[in-house]
């Protein structure tokens, strides 16, 4: 079987910053062939340093000033984890990071454009440091909806930042409250006398008080006090000073300058491990140093994205030294529609400044967040020189028992992974077959898995495993036994390794947290990433709960919200908002385990998971066929949606399997104009890893339902109930 061209080097960039979206756009446009990207970063949607003083003051709203991570990495084609690097091992190859448990990844090439961490010694709820600024923001938020008119608001920085907040905050609080810049030394140090005079005038015009010279030793709840026993009243603390090096550069084995910032060369290449690159306020330029500021990782971009395409290819002839401006044109928001223009000795205030600065921040926006169309005439893909005799041995991959992963592989990955032990495996994984004591009671088994529709596959793995068992607990079921069948892309032996370790590691954490011991299973290579499991189970002396079990008169209870097929329909289109992801993530990985106890115990009758055939062909399978067929009264209103499915479906995104799904709807009445809605529509939509339907006597579902939301699952909800015969949805 011949495949098409695998991926055999992993490039991870570690930070969302203003370099990096340059990296990831460029690479989207001009493809690397067998290049896998991955971004880890804080925050999906990250903001834009230049224009945060307009957001405060209210010029720009929230989305004017973030650039939506998510989508740009499905433009590129990237992968993206949400969370914060621990550790870097050069020497491996591998970094650490938090999301929020530890988590390892190994790379080619190592990309680092995180910021730099806030220089803030006091970790008090009234001080917001402006860096990161992700969670400088609701910060700022809470701060501005708790000061009260007659109250202050302390600044500290006198540098541009602490300059433009101050303004921004004093025009957005109004002339009610007061606000005070504090600056350890002279405002504006690295600015001449000309840009100095025009910045007192604008904090004067606004009604800022200037402290100079005040170099703050304490903080408490209404007063600031300097190591000349000075003092400030203020009841809210915005920190806007210098910046330190992140805490775990200093064990990353990386050179560091002496401020601990990972030293580059002209290449932005770390001085002590060539694959590593850095950026931005991370990054310390030996031969240029400059003083940390958002123009240089900017302009930097290009030249970053050239280089490490040049290094995935192996032609460093091909790298460009980038050479740091000695001079640039500085641009202060007055906060007043005017700003103030640097350049060299050159300074002026003026509206015109003010258009100018709008005009360069909203069109280095409109570069990442409005998309070209894909397929651009030359965009082709460039492929390693022999790149499958150097890393895969032949362009040629066998079928049959030749496409399985090789044993050395699996055994390393197997010797690592810890599996449930149960006194009724005689023999699991390591012999040709499983060989398990027979259980008492009836037996159930099941199996189901799907392709991968996630970046992360140790989170993959976890959905696979809850996904698989929840057909166990719907029967009221305990599962005994596990057979995993996995296919790994092909790619060089690290990657497939390190993918076929991370998935096994996601299903086992799930299998560990049910006590179910996996037995066996299957491995091999193929196109594209896919999971499957077969679960055995018993009933012990309980009866099985079947679908077609449940009476007129009980009620329908939903355990977990709909809509994970739209949102990851969106987010394979780059569509879908980031809030509404993580929430999407969360609800994929949640077990049916203590569900299916809870509904049991109160007295269900009948139950389902609900899943690839969405609500409404789930419900339908429940009802039966024939004359002992039920029928079913929906309420819409109280169906749980999760947030933005609403919002994907009405823009007209859903899920493949949605349009075969609906044609359940011919066998339901519908009431009132609710047909054409979005949230009508969300009961077609198929779910992974969805929750349980099971209907529960009339007496009984609410305290079952009190009880399910008490255990975590906090949607849980009467949705309806079983009727003798025709089947209604009302809104």
């Amino acid at each position: 079987m011949i495949l098409p061209l695998p991926q055999v080097k992993d490039l991870v960039l570690v930070g969302g910053g203003h370099a990096h979206v340059h990296v990831l756009k460029a690479f989207a446009m001009r493809p690397v062939a067998g290049l896998r990207i991955t971004l880890i970063t804080r925050e999906i949607n990250t903001p834009y340093s230049g224009m945060l003083p307009g957001h405060v003051v209210g010029s720009y709203s929230a989305s004017d000033v973030h650039i939506d991570l998510l989508r740009l990495a499905r433009y590129a084609g990237a992968r993206l984890f949400v969370g914060e690097v621990t550790q870097i091992d050069p020497d491996k190859k591998t970094l650490r990071f938090n999301q929020p448990e530890s988590r390892q990844l190994r790379y080619d090439l190592l990309s680092i454009n995180t910021g730099a961490a806030p220089n803030c010694p006091f970790d008090l709820p009234q001080v917001v440091p402006v860096k990161p600024i992700g969670r400088f923001l609701p910060g700022w938020q809470r701060l501005a909806g708790n000061i009260a008119t007659g109250q202050r608001l302390a600044v500290v920085g006198g540098g541009a930042g602490g300059f433009e907040i101050a303004l921004a905050a004093q025009r957005q609080l109004g002339v009610g409250v007061s606000v005070s810049l504090i600056s350890s030394g002279r405002l504006l140090p690295e600015q001449g006398d000309r840009v100095r005079s025009l910045a007192f005038s604008a904090l004067a015009e606004a009604g800022v008080e200037l402290r100079e010279g005040f170099r703050v030793e304490t903080v408490t709840n209404d007063v600031l006090r300097s190591t000349e026993g000075d003092e400030v009243p203020a009841v809210g603390v915005l920190w806007v000073t210098g910046v330190s090096a992140p805490n775990w550069l200093a064990q990353s084995g990386l050179q560091l300058d002496k401020e601990g910032f990972i030293e580059v060369d002209r290449y932005l290449r770390s001085v002590s491990a060539p694959d590593v690159y850095a950026v931005g306020d991370v990054a310390s330029m030996r031969d240029q140093p400059r003083p940390k500021a958002g123009v240089f990782a900017v302009r930097q971009g290009p030249f970053l994205a050239g280089n490490l395409r040049a290094a995935a290819l192996a032609q460093p002839a091909k790298a460009r030294p980038y050479k740091a401006q000695s001079k640039y044109l500085a641009l202060l928001n007055c906060a007043d529609g005017t700003a103030i223009a640097s350049y060299g000795g050159l300074a002026l205030r003026s509206k015109a400044w003010w258009r100018l600065k709008d005009w360069i921040d909203t069109a280095f926006m409109t570069r990442f967040n409005t998309l070209p169309a894909m397929n651009v005439p030359g965009a082709k893909p460039r492929s390693f020189d022999e790149l499958r005799s150097a890393e895969l041995g032949t362009d040629m991959r066998c079928g049959g028992c030749g496409s399985k992963l090789n044993a050395s592989l699996l055994s390393r990955v197997l010797r690592d992974l810890e599996v449930v032990e149960a006194p009724w495996v005689i023999q699991g994984i390591g012999d040709d077959a499983a060989v398990l004591l027979p259980a008492s009671g009836a037996q159930v088994l099941t199996t189901d898995g799907f392709r991968s529709m996630l970046d992360d596959t140790r989170l993959l793995g976890r959905v696979a495993a809850h996904h698989a068992l929840s057909d166990v607990y719907a029967m009221g079921a305990q599962p005994t036994a596990a057979l995993l069948n996995a296919t790994i892309p092909l790619m060089s032996e690290p990657m497939m390794e390190a993918e076929l370790r991370d998935l096994l590691s996601g299903v086992l954490d799930v299998l560990r947290e049910d006590n179910v011991p996996l037995v066996g299973g299957h491995s091999a290579e193929g196109l594209e990433l896919s999971v499957a499991l077969t679960i055995s189970g018993t009933l012990g002396d309980d009866v099985a709960l079947r679908k077609t079990a449940g009476e007129a008169g009980d009620l329908l209870v939903l355990t977990q919200p709909l809509g994970t097929g739209s949102l990851l329909a969106a987010a394979m289109r780059g569509e879908c908002d980031a809030s509404d992801w993580q929430a999407c993530l969360g609800a994929l990985d949640v077990s049916n385990k203590k569900a299916a106890e809870i509904v049991r115990r109160y007295g269900a009758n009948g139950c389902t998971d609900v899943t690839g055939f969405g609500l409404i062909g789930h419900l339908q399978e429940m009802l039966g066929q024939g004359p002992e067929a039920l029928g079913a009264q929906l309420t819409l209103s109280a169906i749980p949606l999760l947030s933005g499915a609403a919002q994907v479906v009405a823009a007209g995104i859903t899920s493949s399997l949605h349009e075969a799904n609906a044609r359940a709807f011919a066998g339901f009445e519908v009431r009132g104009a609710i047909a054409s809605s979005a949230e009508f529509q969300l009961l077609a939509d198929p779910q992974t890893a969805g929750g349980l339907l099971a209907t529960v006597p009339p007496n009984q579902a609410q305290a079952c339902v009190q009880e399910l939301q008490a255990a975590g699952y906090s949607s849980a909800v009467v949705i309806g109930e079983l009727t003798e015969s025709a089947s209604l949805i009302v809104p």
